[in-house]
């Protein structure tokens, strides 16, 4: 009975109590425990972003969103809007046909709107499906990760 009971109160859980954490918040003994655990006081922060978009023909005033354009349109408009973000981020937006692919460097912003991000002008014979990526840049080495993808077709 008494070992039950020892059990049953070192349950994995069991909700955490006061009386199991350090004054500034650190459950007892933890900071032994995690390899990886934070220095007190230092702040990590998700930060997520969420990114909507329309393609359009137009590239400022009303806009209408299309996910297929004539083979004759000229140039096709990329407006974003980026929401959850703390600053401007620099990003490449990749607009790909087949094998080939045109990288317009650019920037997202926080905005509370669409704004225009990027725009590629196109020609009849490159009709097909496309796709453009929101890339993010590379830092210290690493691989650009793509954030956003949108599919439209040239016909």
């Amino acid at each position: 009975m008494a070992l039950a009971a020892s059990l049953s109160s070192a349950c994995a859980d069991a909700p955490i109590t006061s009386d199991q954490l350090e004054a500034d918040g650190v459950l007892r003994g933890a900071r032994a425990q995690a390899a990886f655990s934070l220095e007190p006081g230092a702040v990590q922060r998700a930060n997520v972003v969420q990114l909507s978009s329309v393609l359009a023909m137009q590239s400022e005033g009303a806009l209408q969103d299309q996910d297929r354009f004539s083979a004759h349109v000229g140039t096709i408009h990329l407006h974003v809007r980026a929401d959850g973000m703390d600053g401007p981020r620099a990003v490449s937006f990749r607009w790909i046909h087949g094998d080939q692919a045109i990288i317009v460097p650019g920037t997202l912003s926080a905005a509370g709107a669409l704004s225009h991000a990027a725009s590629v002008e196109v020609r009849p014979h490159q009709v097909g499906p496309w796709r453009v990526e929101v890339a993010t840049e590379g830092r210290d080495g690493e691989q650009p990760e793509v954030i956003y993808t949108r599919e439209f077709t040239l016909e």
